[in-house]
């Protein structure tokens, strides 16, 4: 009884801040929409959060309009330069508020100069650089657009988890929501990285799903507070009555504070467990474990969707040499036909893909592209399966489903600049030249919602530790389910020995 006294007691005193900083920060996480907004300045953040050279993922690509500008984009928005990036101007007149909604994973555009821009808040258009972006309802469940396509006279936009096809691209264009067939490999099952996700987040059930587990933060907050409260208050108690002074208010909050205590940790506990074991396995070390784990999809459940392809595409792109589309997702990539009506199939041989996701698919020609993630960048020929690293030259090493899920080069971005390419590293920027990066564009502020995830996930402390923060998530989620499991010992054990002294205090009959 000491020994969980002494875990449940001390554990809670030294970790309890962190711990109210987690819990808040998984709520801002679980709202994104509603917090979009909201930034804040990098200048109040470690080094590593500025940006500085191009670094941290600003810039994904860029799109030539003509000879003289060059629409650049990513985490940083949209933005207009001369050929010789050196003049930038922004280009996000019509955007929603804040640089989060600006967040663009694509922009093409048409002979004709209409310009098409795939982001985090939906997809846009504008007629070439003059006027304002103009929003395109897909009526998807989910606003973001991941990839664009142009072929022909049709637009090919991405959902995370359905394909349009858009034509006419005048006011009376159409929209064509397809939705793909089970690819031919499909086992009915889900990832057990998704299905612990969406568990932890509370999205398994939906919007009420997440408010229970922010419910479940906030009662974590509040145990940890009355917990204080437990621990300082007798003392203080004490000491003003020593000095003669009054303690009604200390007493009454002190009672509050140990009464519901007891029952909000007796009543939640359990749930308070499967959400913190659960997160333990979304972030690395623990993540390798079950990577590449699937289960059976839990009934009634947002996992148990009709469409198989439910948040798993990434990007698209067709290869003409093999008269297909490839479709990159969460599970790898695959082939479709012309007229996505087949079931997609998926391609065995595949450059190392990190479960960060592809953030580079460039066509090439003679059918090669260029694939990157944060586990490098390579040069990649479906029909042949030939596989080179771009920057080494060298044929890849088969990566082990246990080892790192990045690479020595985390590929964030590529511009292509007729034969030449600007690639660019997420922690070191711009790898392949020097490109002197505009003030107005070092200040742009980081969304609050990426401020909340780099404190849930314990990047935040990687600037002072390295890559010791690793360690961070599973050690607090362990440190955690022994404070809880601890409590419930605790309280158990107690009403066991009130239940035995009250069953001595009976008369004999």
């Amino acid at each position: 009884m000491k020994k969980w006294k002494w875990i449940h007691r001390w554990f809670s005193i030294v970790l309890g801040i962190l711990l109210i900083f987690w819990a808040i920060s998984g709520i801002l996480l679980n709202h994104r929409d509603l917090i979009s907004s909201i930034q804040i300045s990098r200048e109040y953040l470690p080094a590593s959060y500025r940006i500085h050279n191009w670094n941290n993922a600003s810039v994904r690509s860029s799109y030539r309009v003509n000879d003289n500008s060059i629409i650049v984009y990513g985490n940083i928005g949209i933005w207009v330069c001369d050929s010789a990036f050196n003049h930038f101007e922004p280009l996000m007149e019509g955007l929603p508020k804040g640089i989060d909604p600006a967040r663009t994973m694509k922009v093409v555009g048409t002979e004709s100069g209409k310009l098409f821009a795939a982001t985090q808040s939906g997809l846009y258009e504008r007629n070439g650089l003059s006027g304002t972006w103009k929003y395109i309802e897909l009526h998807s469940h989910d606003s973001r657009v991941m990839d664009l396509y142009l072929k022909s006279d049709s637009l090919i936009a991405l959902s995370r988890s359905n394909v349009y096809i858009i034509k006419n691209f005048d006011d009376d264009k159409t929209v064509k929501s397809i939705q793909l067939k089970p690819s031919s490999t499909d086992d009915g099952k889900a990832g057990l990285f998704r299905t612990l996700w969406v568990i932890h987040s509370g999205e398994l059930l939906g919007m009420s799903g997440k408010l229970m587990v922010d419910f479940l933060a906030l009662a974590l907050v509040f145990l940890i507070i009355t917990g204080y409260i437990y621990f300082f208050f007798p003392d203080w108690i004490k000491r003003r009555k020593r000095k003669s002074l009054t303690i009604e208010k200390q007493q009454i909050v002190t009672k509050f504070s140990i009464k519901w205590h007891n029952k909000a940790g007796l009543w939640l506990g359990g749930f308070l467990i499967v959400t913190i074991f659960t997160g333990m396995f979304l972030r690395p070390p623990m993540l390798i474990m079950i990577a590449n784990a699937r289960v059976a999809k839990i009934p009634f459940s947002i996992l148990d969707d009709p469409n198989s392809w439910h948040d798993k595409l990434r990007v698209i792109a067709y290869d003409s040499a093999q008269s297909q589309w490839l479709l990159g997702t969460n599970e790898g990539i695959y082939t479709v036909d012309n007229q996505f009506s087949e079931s997609p199939k998926i391609l065995e041989t595949l450059p190392p893909l990190s479960v960060m996701g592809i953030n580079v698919f460039e066509p090439l020609s003679e059918g090669y592209f260029l694939v990157g993630s944060f586990n490098g960048l390579f040069l990649w020929h479906p029909g042949r399966g030939e596989i080179v690293d771009h920057i080494s030259g060298q044929t890849p090493a088969k990566k082990s489903h246990t080892g790192s899920p990045i690479g020595k080069h985390l590929i964030s971005g590529l511009i292509r600049d007729g034969d030449k390419f600007l690639i660019f590293d997420y922690n070191k920027g711009l790898i392949t030249s020097n490109l002197p990066m505009p003030d107005k564009i070092r200040a742009t502020p980081m969304p609050l919602w990426n401020f909340a995830l780099e404190v849930h996930t314990a990047r935040i402390f990687e600037p002072f530790i390295g890559s010791f923060y690793l360690l961070i998530i599973p050690l607090l989620g362990l440190l955690t389910l022994l404070i809880l499991v601890s409590g419930l010992i605790i309280y158990l054990k107690k009403g066991k020995k009130v239940r035995k002294s009250s069953t001595k205090a009976l008369p004999s009959t």
